[in-house]
């Protein structure tokens, strides 16, 4: 069931966000699907968050999939290419170029259909089609950069990644506005695609606090043994790091025979997931790893959680360690670009430049060791860890809410729109 947007306020006659406009302003927010990524939950937050005495969202999916599909605001339009006359029309025979091509002619068609006043795009794969139909249209486009490109177009750009990196170049130097989610994404950015640094807008995700507090006081709590449980959450692959668990919980047999072994939540799909479970099952370690798949509302285990543990090779700006931040839990992070800048996100001098995870430098010669080692401190200095959460929570729910980031956001579409005028 649909569930209703945040801030329904009765449409004026003139919209507050552009004096003269008739209309709330429609923004075309664009993702492939909703099938539960960070990317996907960060769209959904928008959708809702977006202030409806100025803004008219509609969604736009390449398919109408995902186990997000029913958290979307009621009184959004839902466009799919997928249930396009362009996609029929692409047919089953396909060569280099045609699907795109459709799908750039079908959201061409629908920008003029519904007079759409500007498009927000996610996720490299979505500028590639939003930016030739805007330019042909003439509509103002904000993209929105979620990872390091210099990391993620090879890992998940497909064929053809010289035609994409180009094409990329030019779609975001042809934005009226290209926001990044942390400074060291929009540092990347401009190196990666000869861009200058200025070009890229930082605006970090939001995190709804709010939002995340219902979940976790509508579902019952997990059950959990007296164990230390450390949850790790995301798609099961390469870059995301899980298998480093199991090397780090190897270390802890090993180095530190007498330290009371922990419980791992491991929560998510992904193509690597039967390999780690065989893994496990070799070494019979059943007891101490629990795999329990894709959750829709992964907070609840979050919050019965004693840890999260991101062991992720690069990130743009996660999502799960925002909402374990936000729920007080303690975050254990791979030493990143991005999680050593979280410090010059707040203004508030009491957390700025805070320690607000503990963080592991992987050693190639020693893998595994630095996490055993963070995992077994996190556990056996609650001071220093009480220290941390403190300052993370503050940084969650006061620099990072809604409250403070929207209003960033739909400045930036108002100040695109107004460029086009």
């Amino acid at each position: 069931m649909p569930i209703a947007s945040q801030q329904n306020a009765p449409h004026p006659n003139s919209s507050p966000g552009l004096p003269g406009h008739r209309r709330p302003l429609r923004v075309l927010v664009m993702i492939s699907s909703l099938e539960g990524g960070g990317s996907e939950r960060q769209a959904l937050l928008v959708l809702r968050r977006l202030n409806r005495t100025i803004f008219a969202p509609e969604l736009y999916l390449l398919r109408r999939s995902g186990s997000l599909l029913g958290q979307v605001p009621a009184d959004v339009p839902i466009h799919c290419f997928e249930e396009s006359i362009e996609a029929d029309a692409a047919g089953w025979l396909s060569w280099p170029g045609k699907v795109h091509g459709a799908q750039v002619a079908h959201l061409t068609r629908l920008l003029r259909e519904r007079s759409i006043d500007v498009i927000y795009d996610r996720t490299f794969h979505m500028s590639l089609i939003a930016a030739p139909a805007a330019v042909g249209c003439g509509v103002p486009r904000v993209a929105t950069i979620v990872s390091p490109p210099s990391r993620a177009l090879p890992l998940n750009g497909g064929r053809f990644l010289a035609i994409k990196r180009r094409r990329l170049r030019a779609a975001y130097s042809e934005a009226s506005a290209v926001i990044t989610v942390s400074h060291p994404t929009a540092g990347d950015a401009a190196r990666y695609y000869g861009l200058p640094r200025s070009r890229f807008i930082v605006i970090p995700n939001p995190v709804d606090a709010e939002a995340i507090d219902t979940v976790v006081g509508r579902f019952p709590r997990p059950h959990r043994d007296s164990r230390y449980t450390i949850a790790c959450v995301g798609r099961m692959s390469a870059e995301k790091g899980q298998e480093e668990l199991l090397t780090a919980f190897d270390r802890l047999l090993s180095l530190y025979p007498e330290f009371p072994l922990p419980k791992f939540w491991m929560i998510g799909n992904g193509p690597l997931r039967e390999s780690l479970r065989q893994a496990v099952e070799r070494s019979k370690w059943q007891d101490h790893f629990e795999f329990l798949g894709h959750l829709e509302h992964p907070e609840p285990w979050i919050a019965a959680a004693d840890a999260l543990c991101v062991p992720s090779h690069f990130e743009g700006f996660p999502n799960v360690m925002l909402e374990a931040m936000a729920l007080g839990v303690p975050v254990i992070a791979r030493s990143l670009d991005v999680t050593r800048s979280l410090g010059r996100l707040p203004t508030d001098p009491a957390i700025r430049g805070r320690d607000y995870l503990a963080t592991y430098v992987d050693s190639p010669s020693q893998r595994g060791v630095t996490l055993a080692r963070s995992i077994r401190r996190l556990k056996l200095n609650p001071t220093a860890t009480r220290s941390r959460v403190a300052a993370a929570l503050r940084l969650a729910r006061e620099t990072l809410s809604p409250t403070t980031i929207m209003p960033r956001i739909e400045q930036t579409l108002i100040e695109a729109i107004k460029g086009r005028r």
